[in-house]
């Protein structure tokens, strides 16, 4: 499992984390800020909304991810999560960066 993946479970202990569709798009209405974590099956119109919601605020930053929305869940102790916010702090911070690093080094950079 990847180090962020990994991570995610810690930040979810902490209680840093919202999961899934419903629960993150309330949070966007309620100026949720930090990063949300996509899955790669997410479905268009979920995708759109989330997308959509989170352009209302600059506090808010989205990475899409390489796993499906099992690997996703598996990282949080569930059998499918296709969306994971962190809310902002060192944590989210921490998690974004891994994820951008592993972004970067998958395409050569």
């Amino acid at each position: 499992m990847n180090y962020y993946l990994r991570m995610r479970g810690l930040a979810r202990r902490a209680n840093e984390v919202i999961l899934g569709i419903d629960r993150i798009e309330i949070a966007l209405k309620k100026n949720f800020r930090g990063t949300i974590f996509l899955s790669d099956d997410l479905g268009a119109s979920s995708r759109k909304k989330i997308i959509g919601l989170s352009k209302l605020s600059d506090k808010v930053q989205i990475r899409e991810l390489p796993h499906s929305r099992e690997e996703l869940g598996a990282s949080q102790g569930m059998n499918s999560c296709a969306a994971i916010a962190v809310k902002e702090g060192t944590l989210e911070h921490t998690i974004r960066n891994a994820v951008d690093k592993a972004v970067l080094s998958e395409e050569g950079g």
